[in-house]
């Protein structure tokens, strides 16, 4: 996917950078904290999910997190990422979708029982009728409905 934010455009799967056309070379750190922020603007990341995103399974210390992002503060302005004490950073920028959205069409739900089928036919995991709605019940709700009922039926002979 591909968004934009400013003059910038920023390729999430090849963690590539550009501004009016023209690449920019950025480093894989950067890259992959940058690709962070801009899979969810909205959320405030913590250093430690920062660390676990760009540095999985490595020992690093924190101070590569404040690195990296004063690197990208140099490349899109102090103003780019917010720092919340305490709490982490978040993408400050308004970003944009650069591709266009291909929205799929909705799968096709298998049809329901007709009425002439009995009550206790058989649902088998892998069939047609696993977990969907057979006779008007929900078959996944069925199991929780039957524990709250035997809970509360226990409960009322213990009082």
């Amino acid at each position: 996917m591909k968004l934009t934010f400013q003059d910038f455009e920023f390729d999430c799967q090849n963690l590539a950078l550009s501004k009016q056309g023209r690449k920019i070379s950025i480093k894989e750190k950067p890259a992959m904290l940058l690709g962070l922020f801009l899979s969810d603007p909205q959320k405030i990341y913590s250093k430690a999910e920062i660390l676990e995103h760009v540095w999985p399974g490595r020992t690093v210390t924190e101070q590569v997190v404040f690195q990296n992002i004063g690197h990208l503060r140099a490349l899109f302005g102090d103003d780019a990422i917010k720092t919340f004490s305490k709490k982490g950073y978040q993408w400050q920028l308004p970003v944009q979708s650069s591709e266009p959205v291909v929205v799929e069409p909705e799968a096709r739900q298998p049809d329901p029982l007709p009425a002439s089928a009995p009550a206790s036919a058989p649902v088998t995991a892998g069939s047609e009728q696993a977990g969907e709605k057979v006779q008007g019940l929900p078959w996944k709700w069925l199991a929780p409905a039957a524990a709250l009922i035997i809970g509360a039926t226990v409960v009322a002979f213990m009082v």
